[in-house]
């Protein structure tokens, strides 16, 4: 490494920092992420203010980065970080359609009961490719403190702070207490996760459990102990429960086994079969019961998903440069460079995930995230060349600070923006209301092959209002047109019996019209039951970035 004095680094880690952000406004034309592409959140934001906020923050880390008390409690700090990180975005909109399918299968649970819910699941409760566990977890939230997003937004905020906390354990087990505390911090240097931790998806939880599954393991095969190996099973069962991609990243722990072998090879032997045994056994019932719908679903990523990756791509580039900071990836580089020179067999754990997003292509943000605790790691290890500790923490805190004011104060009130919050602010409007019920339509979407109904579960999300939807969910012509696209699911999931309770069809009650384009006058469909209808609220934010936009008109029964 370069011979530089800690001043040398320190101000040479200033500059760089302060260059990063520049560049990447002036390249933000490579950025191809289909949510928070730098392309469209700098639109009506210049880059100046971003700049100087930028600039006061990378100068707040300096004297912070001086201090060693952060890694004496690194455990409590990192989850009260992360915490503070995500509390910004408890208020943000579900911006993503794929809210409606896990909303729907949690409101099944919390109406039939959890024996209701695994009975159904596959049949009633419309799975698609989504695996049981985490639509369970929000249906007991449902069930237990109220069906509302506040709820599933607390949850969230809880279980994303745990994983900076196991990224450290993890790294405290594989090399120390210094790495894995540096590993903890780099998890918050992705703005893009940081918008993705409150929302009522399960992209969050999929890390969680992927992550804790490689540390309990790794606990187990190293101390033993029946109760350890347990819970290390326990862990692989609901990280193999929570998304398909975690199956064949689950691979890793083959790898593992591998690199422990070198230290007590029959001992580990017997862990890991014990380990794979329990684990084998629980995954043999979980299939003896619900293995036509597993096969199914498996068929379904086959046939369909699988080929569409190379078709709903947002490329490495936005990963590595844009969603996440830089210092990462070069870290990763100066990581594996070490792992080389010093024949540190761990590295095979960050080549067993890279080569996985390349072999099976994975260039889409939201199934790259579950490595990312895996890259920062390898870059937490790579920043050991660095002999300076303070110079290590100082690198780490301006990724941290950049993600931060990024996502805080660019992303935020961009996706603040977006149409989707429509439906928050129409649900807290129909809360006002004095009506037990309102009636929904949707009218087509005009540039988007969606069904415009997925967004009434999401709408259901915000309000305490009984929904009535006569309307019927699905349509042969809408199918055909979205089925070889993301958006299929829309027209598949099925519409839930309680959104048409006969006992609303004549009645008369506050009309939801949910449309692409501002709405002023009622449906001539509805003239007749509503003749003397009169525009009492509407809600018509939009950043016109996305074809699916959601205006939402509210009448009144007169």
């Amino acid at each position: 490494m370069l011979r530089l004095s800690r001043t040398e680094w320190l101000l040479l880690i200033l500059f760089l920092t302060l260059l990063t952000f520049p560049l990447q406004y002036i390249c933000r034309f490579l950025d191809m992420s289909t949510l928070t592409s730098w392309r469209w959140v700098f639109g009506e934001k210049g880059p100046a203010g971003v700049f100087l906020l930028l600039s006061m923050a990378v100068l707040l880390a300096l004297p912070l980065s001086n201090s060693d008390l952060p890694e004496r409690y690194p455990a409590a700090l990192l989850f009260i970080l992360s915490g503070l990180s995500v509390m910004p975005f408890l208020g943000s909109p579900e911006y993503l359609l794929d809210t409606a399918r896990y909303f729907l299968q949690a409101k099944y649970l919390k109406l039939y009961g959890i024996t209701g819910f695994l009975r159904e699941w596959g049949r009633e409760v419309t799975s698609w490719t989504d695996l049981p566990l985490v639509p369970l977890i929000y249906g007991v939230l449902f069930k237990m403190f109220g069906e509302t997003k506040e709820v599933i937004a607390f949850f969230n905020l809880l279980l994303f702070g745990l994983i900076p906390v196991v990224t450290y354990l993890t790294g405290r087990l594989l090399w120390d207490r210094a790495t894995g505390f540096l590993a903890g911090m780099l998890m918050l240097a992705s703005p893009y996760l940081l918008t993705q931790a409150s929302l009522m998806l399960v992209d969050v939880h999929t890390i969680f459990f992927l992550l804790l599954s490689v540390w309990l393991f790794l606990n187990a095969i190293e101390k033993g102990g029946f109760a350890r190996l347990l819970a290390a099973s326990l862990a692989i069962i609901l990280a193999l429960l929570s998304k398909y991609s975690t199956w064949p990243m689950l691979g890793i722990l083959g790898i593992i086994t591998l690199i422990r072998l070198d230290s007590c090879p029959w001992t580990i032997l017997k862990r890991v079969l014990v380990v794979s045994t329990l684990t084998g056994t629980m995954m043999g019932v979980i299939f003896y019961w619900k293995g036509d719908v597993i096969m199914q679903q498996v068929t379904l990523l086959h046939t369909y998903q699988l080929s569409g990756l190379k078709k709903w791509q947002e490329g490495y580039t936005a990963a590595i440069f844009f969603q996440s900071h830089p210092y990462i990836i070069m870290a990763v580089v100066l990581g594996c460079y070490r792992a080389l020179i010093r024949r540190e067999k761990n590295i095979f754990i960050i080549v067993w995930f890279a080569g996985l997003a390349f072999f099976l292509e994975l260039k889409r943000l939201r199934y790259l995230l579950p490595m990312l605790p895996f890259f920062a790691l390898t870059a937490a290890y790579g920043l050991q060349v660095i002999n300076h500790a303070q110079v290590r923490r100082y690198i780490v805190y301006c990724a941290v600070m950049w993600s931060l004011v990024i996502s805080i104060w660019v992303y935020r009130p961009f996706l603040a923006r977006l149409s989707m919050s429509n439906l928050k602010h129409a649900g807290s409007f129909l809360n006002t209301l004095q009506a037990d019920a309102v009636e929904v339509f949707c009218l087509p979407q005009a540039r988007s092959v969606a069904n415009a109904s997925v967004a009434v579960p999401i709408l259901d999300l915000y309000t305490n209002k009984i929904i009535y939807q006569e309307q019927a969910w699905k349509s042969v012509e809408g199918f055909q047109r979205a089925e070889k696209t993301s958006m299929r699911f829309t027209w598949e999931l099925e519409q839930p019996a309680y959104y048409k309770d006969r006992i609303y069809a004549d009645a008369k009650l506050p009309l939801v019209i949910i449309s692409d384009k501002p709405v002023n006058s009622i449906p001539p469909q509805f003239l007749k039951k509503y003749p003397s209808g009169r525009l009492i609220g509407q809600f018509a934010e939009t950043s016109k970035v996305f074809r699916f936009q959601t205006f939402v008109a509210v009448f009144d029964s007169l």
